[in-house]
């Protein structure tokens, strides 16, 4: 990858307490933090904090001809707080991505929420908004689970200074992130936790959907099915 996400993003995650698992829904991930299938190189490390059920960041490299990186912080259900999600898949030629606070509570009911965790945002996604390439997500399913902070962009890599233009936001949105999640208080209304964690799954199962969708007509072909599916469960 000539963009060093992992390596970026790592730093910022390291500002946590992580805890490495290497098994999830009962099966073992720990030999995918370094693997090599059929000249497909690619990693996964995931982590737990007594705040965060999963952290996971990795990446793929398919031919050297796109690269993959991905990293997801999804809260325990017993706090109120947004799933953080990055995207990154990068060419020769350009660099496409998704970045975003998933909300896990109605943001139409729930202005505290809205107020408290993405209003906070506007500057950044008003800056980043400027960037080359800007569009919509495309998935639809994906983007009805987004916030109105989120930022995607299909950006023109011209000069590598595109490069990382184009990591900015990832490294912006998670810097504000951290310290959201390393203050925020447990959840006491069971109405509440109930909406927290049905919200939670459905985004997982959508961005599950959009990552095996992604990865399938690229790495899945050569790292096959039962890898392919393995790394996005443990993404997400």
């Amino acid at each position: 990858m000539k963009t060093l996400y992992i390596e970026k993003m790592t730093e910022q995650l390291k500002q946590l307490p992580l805890s490495v698992i290497n098994e999830w829904a009962g099966r073992d991930i720990g030999n995918l933090s370094e693997f090599s299938n059929n000249e497909i190189p690619g990693s996964l490390r995931v982590y737990q904090t007594d705040l965060a059920e999963k952290i996971a960041i990795g990446s793929i490299s398919v031919n050297n001809e796109v690269n993959f990186g991905f990293c997801t912080i999804i809260p325990r259900s017993y706090y109120a707080v947004p799933i953080y999600v990055s995207r990154w898949e990068e060419r020769q030629d350009s660099v496409n991505f998704l970045v975003d606070f998933m909300p896990t509570v109605d943001m139409i009911v729930d202005e505290t929420y809205r107020v408290k965790f993405l209003e906070p945002m506007g500057e950044s996604w008003e800056r980043f908004s400027n960037l080359p390439g800007i569009t919509p997500e495309d998935d639809n399913d994906l983007r009805s689970a987004t916030s109105i902070i989120y930022t995607a962009a299909c950006v023109p890599i011209e000069n590598d200074g595109m490069r990382l233009a184009a990591l900015a936001p990832h490294l912006d949105y998670l810097k504000k992130y951290i310290p959201l999640i390393k203050t925020e208080k447990p959840v006491n209304d069971a109405a509440k936790l109930k909406e927290i964690a049905r919200r939670i799954t459905a985004v997982r199962t959508v961005f599950n959907a959009n990552l095996k969708n992604l990865l399938s007509k690229t790495a899945e072909p050569k790292l096959g099915k039962d890898v392919t599916d393995l790394f996005c469960n443990a993404l997400t």
